[in-house]
């Protein structure tokens, strides 16, 4: 069944039951370019977005039905179908931030619209789908960029092999990735969305999305990752080593929360305890600097 919004009961005369949510998005965009005053904050919620438009439209008292008509008309005839974004999983967070990139970088002939918007308040899938949909390039070019994305995306998961030992869940090897990224030769490709990761799955993303974006051959990735997984492996080894057994006797309340936290956590309750105990001493320290 098709799913149906509380503003198509108002979609005004001219406009055909077929110009929906990402339409009334390129007609946001061809309004403000002509000139109407509209609320940018209403430009994230779909209803929102669209009845703004249609008050906008039936205040200025300006367009005719043959006017909205051509808007239709327009919209439709230069934009690539639904179906040619079908291979973009916009749940895959690596793909759509890599494919995002690329828009913004420059290097494809479809490149970030102007708008009097911020586009990051969009949804990954419209802001994607809006950039080839306002470009002024003929539909054929369009598809040609859609495939060249298509194939560049195919060659760069080639990668993806090496990067079989990140673990997402490890909160120490995310962070010392991080580390490890700003310090090296992939440092000048992490995207300005990234700069400040504030969980295990925001650097874990701003680590591979740097990878995407560079520009090095497939091998040269490939030796870097062997590099990083050799550092990771002698870093735990040395860890390993300073491990030694610790005998506690605690409340069974105590030890039962301890293993709550430790899966809220994520964490093993060894290193849950190493976790606390490193927070608590960096939280005395701090006291200690204070006073």
């Amino acid at each position: 069944m098709a799913v149906s919004f509380g503003w198509e009961h108002r979609r005004p005369a001219g406009l055909s039951q077929n110009f929906k949510n990402r339409e009334m998005l390129w007609l946001w965009c061809q309004l403000e370019w002509k000139g109407y005053n509209l609320d940018a904050t209403r430009v994230s919620d779909i209803s929102s977005r669209a009845n703004h438009i249609i008050d906008s439209i039936l205040d200025a008292d300006k367009e005719t039905v043959d006017d909205l008509r051509r808007y239709e008309s327009d919209c439709f005839s230069g934009r690539l179908d639904d179906e040619e974004f079908k291979w973009i999983d916009f749940n895959n967070r690596r793909l759509v931030s890599w494919v995002l990139g690329y828009i913004n970088s420059g290097m494809l002939y479809v490149g970030t619209p102007t708008t009097n918007f911020d586009q990051s308040v969009l949804r990954s899938h419209e802001r994607i789908k809006l950039a080839f949909d306002l470009s002024s390039l003929a539909l054929n070019i369009k598809k040609d960029t859609m495939l060249h994305l298509r194939n560049n995306w195919s060659l760069l998961i080639g990668i993806d092999p090496s990067l079989d030992w990140v673990n997402r869940k490890d909160d120490e090897q995310c962070r010392w990735l991080v580390d490890q990224l700003q310090s090296g030769d992939f440092a000048p490709f992490i995207s300005p969305e990234f700069q400040r990761p504030i969980s295990n799955e925001d650097r874990v993303i701003m680590f591979f999305n740097a990878i995407d974006m560079s520009g090095f051959s497939l091998n040269i990735k490939r030796l870097y990752l062997k590099d990083l997984k050799s550092k990771w492996r002698r870093k735990q080894k040395k860890l390993d080593g300073r491990k030694v057994q610790c005998n506690l006797n605690v409340d069974s309340l105590t030890k039962e929360n301890i293993k709550d936290i430790s899966v809220r956590r994520k964490l093993k309750m060894g290193e849950l305890i190493d976790a606390l105990v490193a927070e608590e001493v960096a939280r005395l320290k701090a006291e200690d600097d204070v006073l």
